[in-house]
């Protein structure tokens, strides 16, 4: 299974910041222009939010169960290896313990995909 599916249930939330112009940032806007689209379309519920800003070094931040952050900078990185980074930061939430809240965020692609339609007993 991708590992790109799994963002949202190995994820609390996606921070990236790049500059619009710098060099170093070019690598990670690219991959952002052609990915963005589909890392949203498979984790439509998971934020995944984007800030440019001029003159910042090109980072990703990773947040996951229990407030843990994990920090990636890809300061002149191709879009491969900014892809290698942000996969390993979704690999490494396989690792981490998981919180309940976390349960009740399971409506991505992956985990609903072979889920029955309702999944609770009626109490009435």
């Amino acid at each position: 299974m991708s590992w790109r599916a799994l963002l949202s249930h190995n994820l609390q939330e996606i921070r990236i910041h790049f500059c619009q112009q710098a060099q170093s940032s070019e690598g990670l806007r690219n991959f952002i222009t052609k990915n963005y689209t589909d890392l949203k379309r498979l984790n439509p519920k998971l934020p995944l939010m984007v800030r440019e800003a001029h003159g910042i070094e090109p980072v990703i931040y990773a947040r996951y169960d229990w407030g843990q952050e994990e920090k990636k900078v890809v300061t002149n990185l191709s879009e491969q290896e900014v892809e290698e980074k942000l996969k390993e930061l979704c690999l490494m939430g396989t690792k981490l313990d998981r919180s309940p809240e976390s349960d009740l965020n399971e409506d991505d692609v992956v985990s609903s995909y072979n889920r029955p339609k309702n999944t609770y007993r009626t109490i009435f």
